[in-house]
């Protein structure tokens, strides 16, 4: 009656390494969102060849070498994020409605009265780069295969013992003892998967389907603080360095419920896990104004080096009337394994600017940027995973690749005192064509118990924005920011194993639209 694998392998398998502390976190911690000041907003962010705002330090540190005064600044914006999950016809939505502030900046202009040099120019900025805080769920109806069938694929192919899988309060190691991922360990100690005839099988029945739900909340953030420096030559080639110090917090709490057939048998997982991370990078740029109306900028970002801090627990509740089970079981929160310290490196990007001045009221900016996602990098901070290390970078190298963002922004001073703004950006997904089509399985964190994730898709914003001087000091900026972005949702990866399905995992289609308002309040001096 129980369901079989479709192969049994007993001997230690690559899919004891397959886990780590997730390629989908690495990318989750590395992606960064179009930010900056209300008039960079208005624009779509393309300042890299423009400088002169806080958005264009951002983008190229040799902005900062374009002001001409000193100037204050805060930015804030108010948001409603809107998501709708849809499997297989069945719907659910979510919104959330926040404040933030975005930025706080100085920007200092120190003439020195050369003609060469005309200054130096220093600054400060607090730049959110990232909110995760969001709500979202998802159900369906007769899916035909389970969290349950992938965990028992794992641990069999995995090679598992009984007694390697079994849960010893203050004594499981899963990295020095069977190499068992904690979700192999939650689901067998939770009731799950059993163990039959050699090898561990799901509680579904032949030909049963399911019915699912699932309820995710994150919150978090990714916030910089940047030192920046620079100057100018004759006017015509501007130079910055950047140093920045990162924060980054993230937390989700999850909870996935299968319903097999008609009767009340199947399972909760619930879940939750904490990520803190503090890190540092380097950028630097240029900007060369050959003529007055044009100019030219590139700036290199480094990576961003982060030292991580993972906690998470996972609990299990499992209901199943025929074999007389009624079973809940969690790994406990204070277990000294389900913490892990590792090291996190960003990837690095390029970015190119062109900007153009048309009879000094009106200006024209296209930006293009590249990063290197394959050039993500893991690694334990115990020193005793090195083969896990190598396996989670190999992952990223094969599902990820180099992906591009553009940018074009548009202003027009309608007179001297108001002008209007509009621009488009795109930011390309980072996936391998492999992964956006589901034809291969996923690397899940080795120190977590949460299977769900998503594969994104390419995100498109719309803005426009309105700036008024009340005087030459005083100034407010506004823009309007509409992101679109629809990915695929998985409750849990497919497995394959040399080219064959073993289980298989249809995504629900995850749609996100973003309706920001953006306000900035400076004064120069």
């Amino acid at each position: 009656m129980k369901r079989s694998l479709l192969i049994f392998i007993t001997a230690f398998s690559i899919s004891a390494l397959s886990y780590g502390q997730g390629e989908m976190d690495a990318h989750r911690n590395s992606k960064t969102e179009l930010s900056g000041s209300a008039r960079g907003l208005g624009m779509a962010g393309a300042f890299g060849a423009l400088g002169g705002d806080i958005t264009g330090v951002t983008a190229n540190p040799a902005g900062i070498a374009v002001y001409r005064s000193s100037e204050l600044l805060t930015t804030m914006n108010f948001s409603s994020a809107n998501i709708k999950t849809n499997w297989k016809g069945t719907g659910e939505s979510d919104s959330k409605f926040k404040f933030n502030v975005d930025n706080i900046a100085y920007m200092g202009y120190f003439p020195l009265g050369d003609d060469v040099v005309s200054g130096v120019n220093f600054g400060f900025a607090y730049n959110k780069l990232k909110d995760f805080d969001r709500n979202y769920k998802s159900h369906g109806f007769g899916m035909k295969t389970s969290l349950s069938d992938f965990i028992a694929t794992d641990a069999t192919l995995g090679g598992y013992s009984v007694d390697g899988l079994k849960y010893l309060k203050d004594s499981y190691d899963p990295y020095r003892k069977s190499n068992a991922p904690w979700i192999d360990v939650l689901g067998f100690n939770g009731k799950l998967i059993q163990e039959e005839n050699g090898k561990y099988v799901s509680y579904l029945l032949d030909n049963e389907t399911i019915d699912h739900e699932m309820d995710v909340t994150e919150r978090g953030h990714i916030e910089t603080y940047d030192f920046t420096a620079g100057t100018s030559f004759s006017e015509k080639l501007y130079l910055g360095i950047t140093f920045s110090l990162t924060d980054l917090h993230y937390s989700i709490s999850s909870r996935y419920s299968e319903f097999y057939g008609t009767t009340t048998d199947g399972f909760d997982l619930t879940n939750g896990m904490t990520e803190d991370g503090a890190g540092y990078q380097v950028s630097v740029g240029a900007i060369f104004k050959p003529i007055d109306e044009l100019r030219i900028g590139l700036a290199y970002h480094s990576p961003t080096w982060y030292d991580m801090d993972r906690s998470f627990w996972g609990k299990t509740h499992a209901v199943y009337e025929a074999d007389k089970i009624d079973e809940e079981f969690s790994a406990p929160r204070n277990d000294p394994y389900a913490v892990t310290d590792y090291r996190l490196q960003t990837p690095q990007r390029l970015t190119a600017g062109i900007a153009g001045i048309i009879a000094s009221r009106a200006i024209l900016s296209l930006d293009y940027e590249l990063t290197d996602y394959t050039a993500m990098d893991m690694a334990e901070s115990d020193g005793y995973s090195d083969v896990f290390d190598k396996q989670e970078n190999s992952y990223i190298n094969q599902d990820f690749r180099k992906a591009s963002t553009v940018k074009i922004g548009a202003e027009f001073r309608v007179t001297p005192q108001f002008s209007v703004r509009a621009g488009y950006a795109w930011m390309q997904n980072p996936y391998t064509t492999s992964v956006r089509e589901g034809n291969v399985g996923v690397m899940l964190p080795y120190t977590g118990t949460i299977p769900h994730y998503t594969i994104e898709g390419d995100v498109d914003y719309i803005t426009c924005g309105l700036g008024y001087r009340f005087t030459r000091s005083f100034y407010i900026d506004a823009a309007f920011v509409y992101r679109t972005q629809t990915d695929d949702l998985y409750y849990f990866p497919k497995y394959l194993e040399k080219g064959q399905l073993l289980v298989d995992s249809t995504p629900a289609k995850f749609e996100n639209k973003m309706y920001k308002g953006v306000l900035t309040l400076g004064y120069k001096f």
